[in-house]
């Protein structure tokens, strides 16, 4: 382990901290070339920094088997190739965890997971794998298995800042912070050099301070572009969503008790609220919440109760966000309120993730659709 000598931080103990970023780069897929033309190019400008480890683990289409990158001060270099990997399979995901730990037993770890990603649908995709994709019960597992503390987990990925996704973080008990998207993610990623030059310049700053150190670089990269409207990143607190879940399965109660009084308040509110782009009804759920609490003819006192409880547990969950004005309601985390053909088709998959399978959600959403 490097050590820093003479500066120490609050943190799991006394001593000097050490950090590794480790990337998982899946770009078996129409991602081949944007980890080398991109997201690489800005970890590139960042210095080099005793006790920060930048890890690339790398799987491309065009490209036999999978390299693993070290970036530091501007050059890059290949610590080991490895035969073809699956980087939609879930003990390829558990496999880089301990690997990349193990290089370096770090005290902090940023582990980024770099491809395409939908919501409560997965991340990853490989496609010289027949398009295989890691799942959230697969990410949950592949964690547990490798039994590393990720201090922030972060998707450099399309709409993976979903209710599903950070709920089943928190059930592997070794995710302290989520940094995610539940929009689409632009084709230039990450801007890596900004979110994290506070940390190549301190390699002493905390999990919470980096996590909201990448939404600050999020935003420094995409707040002054027109063309990403779309834009919004949010770092989540896990421990503190994992207490304020009981409110937030309050919440699913409530509104699955009153649905047959308030149907046609349940379908007004879904409408008028922001939903993903391109997506199947993935819905910001601070948004619901306040179009529900500002419709005077929701008078039921349990629902509303329920609600703003709801709405203060995502709030005090998400520690830092930034939005566009065109997403100013994007609250940081969405849920899935899939209706008519879409929850035909999607219902017996979702039925197998965590959120609604510990909630009544998926209920609600049977019934409602029914």
């Amino acid at each position: 382990m490097m050590m820093v000598p003479g500066l120490t931080i609050a943190g799991r103990n006394d001593e000097v901290k050490t950090w590794t970023i480790a990337v998982y780069v899946d770009a078996d897929n129409n991602f081949d070339t944007y980890w080398e033309d991109l997201s690489r190019l800005m970890f590139l400008n960042l210095p080099a920094r005793e006790g920060l480890h930048i890890l690339g683990y790398v799987d491309r289409l065009s490209v036999e088997g999978t390299e693993v990158q070290e970036i530091s001060g501007g050059t890059v270099a290949v610590l080991d190739t490895y035969e073809e990997k699956n980087f939609g399979d879930g003990a390829t995901f558990s496999w880089f965890l301990t690997d990349a730990y193990a290089r370096y037993e770090t005290d902090f770890m940023a582990v980024i997971a770099w491809d395409h990603g939908s919501a409560w649908g997965g991340f990853c995709t490989d496609d010289s794998s027949e398009g295989d994709k890691i799942t959230l019960a697969e990410m949950q597992t592949a964690i547990v298995d490798a039994g590393v503390t990720i201090d922030i987990l972060a998707f450099d990925a399309c709409a993976v800042g979903s209710i599903e996704a950070s709920y089943q973080a928190s059930l592997t008990g070794l995710v302290r912070y989520m940094v995610a998207s539940e929009e689409l993610v632009p084709g230039n990623g990450f801007p890596y050099d900004l979110m994290f030059t506070p940390l190549a310049n301190d390699v002493t700053r905390c999990p919470r301070d980096v996590a909201c150190d990448m939404v600050k670089g999020w935003a420094q990269y995409y707040d002054p572009l027109a063309w990403a409207w779309y834009a919004t990143l949010s770092a989540i607190d896990i421990g503190a969503l994992t207490e304020a879940m009981p409110n937030i399965k309050a919440w699913c109660d409530a509104m699955y008790a009153s649905l047959p009084d308030y149907y046609r308040n349940y379908r007004t509110a879904l409408r008028n609220s922001y939903y993903v782009s391109n997506s199947q009804y993935q819905t910001d759920l601070v948004d619901i919440g306040n179009h529900l609490l500002v419709d005077p003819t929701v008078t039921d006192a349990t629902l509303r109760t329920a609600t703003e409880l709801m709405i203060a547990a995502i709030e005090g969950a998400v520690i830092r966000v930034d939005n566009t004005d065109k997403s100013a309601a994007c609250g940081g985390i969405s849920i899935y309120w899939g209706v008519r053909n879409y929850w035909v088709f999607n219902s017996d998959a979702y039925s197998g993730i965590s959120f609604p399978a510990d909630t009544c959600w998926w209920e609600f959403l049977d019934a409602y659709n029914a």
